[in-house]
């Protein structure tokens, strides 16, 4: 008992490092560009007029949402690709290859600044982001498999808490007065770390989940959970545990490569449940990105001063940071279900504000300080519950074998609904101004809200078996 506070400690800086590992350049990268918009322009101008070459305006927008839109773009590839790995050279390596990768990348982002080349520039962001996307779905799979399962939900928030904190970092150190208009320095901030983390991964053990069903390993996935659980955890029982779950899966199918496990979960019954109420809840994170990449352009549309709206970006991303402790804190408590359901719904709500709030500063120019409010508002009621449970749902209604591809699909198609969120709501804002929200967030929103009440079971505390049996009954 007495070194009980020490191993919980341990434990959780484990599983803090695993949800760093993936997402410290991930998170970054992908708010840093929000406040440090104006530097970039001056950069792309700059490297074509050494060229020789005048940089209209219309091609500026063209390169400008090429670098901003090749990010999700990326991220579906890297979700195809990740199930290979994950399944085949197990999650560990697959973590490894897409951590390694992206360090490389990173460097060649900090050359292209340094040798005024865009086109590097968006190829080495388009790199990262394949690479960010098989590392996040290896951290998912880490979190999930090698969580108790009482704290399966706490630690999978994680995940969550890490990427919110980065964007933050990213929002903040774009900031002109900090290092947004030094962007070789901008750039080469996640290097070291990137680095740092990949080497750390070495370390770590690979799932027990995937050494006891995937390979057979008994001795040593008794060994991984003794390392993530603590040496005077059961290990026993949880073998026997996973290895009911390996049993509940055995008899949907034999399947071997990824494309049955595709077409397994298009074919059973309840693995189809499971990507629907998987793809449904993740209809409800594709506003975040517009909110991460964009933010300061729509406040300042609404009229909003310029450096307001910058740090106002900035609180965005620190409440969302708050956001996610506090999730990570109650979960357990209140369960996944429960959660998700509220604060989607608070979520919408304060995503309807910024809309009318955007609206009615043309009659009433101090109303325009509500956009501010729906903004923070929305960035913490996404971290509370929308975010962190959407991303991780998917791990908890299906059974191993198709946990990884059941994931990789569900990510791919919200990659896929992101791109088309991102690339139309300028033009659309441009025509009709924030109701283009409503348009291509609050209502999908909505919808997938109804589906998700009618359909989603409880996983708070529960086995995957348990849960995966209880889909096959529906």
């Amino acid at each position: 008992m007495a070194n009980f506070p020490f191993w919980r400690i341990k434990q959780l800086l484990i599983f803090l490092l695993i949800a760093l590992a993936a997402n410290f350049n991930y998170g970054f990268s992908s708010t840093y560009l929000n406040t440090s918009v104006d530097e970039f322009k001056i950069f792309l101008n700059s490297s074509y007029s050494r060229r020789g070459q005048v940089l209209t305006e219309s091609n500026y927008d063209l390169i400008w949402n090429l670098f901003l839109n090749c990010w999700p773009i990326g991220s579906f590839i890297g979700a195809c690709i990740s199930p290979i790995l994950n399944d085949r050279f197990g999650r560990k390596i697959a973590f490894l290859v897409g951590n390694f990768f992206a360090f490389l990348a990173s460097i060649l982002q900090c050359l292209a600044i340094l040798w005024y080349c865009p086109e590097l520039l968006i190829a080495s962001r388009f790199i990262t982001s394949i690479c960010m996307a098989i590392s996040y779905q290896s951290c998912i799979l880490f979190l999930q498999e090698c969580s108790p399962t009482n704290l399966r939900g706490s630690f999978s928030f994680l995940s969550e808490v890490s990427y919110s904190s980065m964007t933050m970092v990213g929002s903040f150190l774009g900031q002109e007065y900090i290092l947004g208009s030094h962007l070789f320095w901008l750039c080469f901030f996640p290097v070291p770390f990137c680095l740092l983390f990949t080497l750390t991964l070495f370390l770590l053990p690979e799932t027990p989940k995937f050494l006891l069903i995937s390979k057979d390993f008994e001795e040593k996935a008794m060994k991984s959970v003794e390392y993530y659980h603590g040496v005077d955890s059961d290990a026993k029982q949880v073998l026997e545990d996973i290895r009911i779950e390996a049993n509940c899966e055995s008899s949907d199918s034999e399947s071997s490569t990824t494309f049955q496990k595709l077409k397994d979960l298009f074919i059973e019954p309840h693995l189809r449940r499971a990507l629907i109420l998987s793809i449904a809840a993740l209809a409800n994170t594709i506003g975040l990105w517009t909110m991460l990449l964009s933010s300061t352009t729509f406040l300042e549309d609404a009229n909003v001063e310029s450096h307001i709206a910058e740090w106002s970006s900035t609180a965005m991303s620190l409440v969302y940071v708050f956001g996610t402790i506090t999730g990570g804190f109650v979960i357990e408590r209140f369960g996944r279900r429960k959660l998700l359901l509220t604060f989607t719904l608070l979520n919408n709500l304060a995503l309807l504000a910024f809309i009318f709030f955007a609206k009615i500063h043309n009659i009433i120019d101090p109303l325009k300080y509500g956009c501010i409010g729906a903004l923070i508002a929305y960035g913490y009621t996404y971290g509370t519950g929308v975010g962190p449970i959407s991303w991780f749902i998917s791990s908890e209604l299906v059974p191993q074998k198709h946990r990884s591809i059941a994931q990789s699909v569900a990510g791919a198609t919200d990659n896929i609904m992101v791109t088309v969120s991102t690339l139309a709501v300028l033009p659309l804002y441009d025509v009709i101004g924030s109701y283009g929200f409503l348009i291509l967030y609050s209502i999908p929103s909505s919808i997938s809200m109804i589906f998700l009440f009618r359909y989603l079971p409880e996983t708070k505390g529960r086995e995957i078996h348990d849960i995966v049996n209880e889909l096959k009954n529906k």
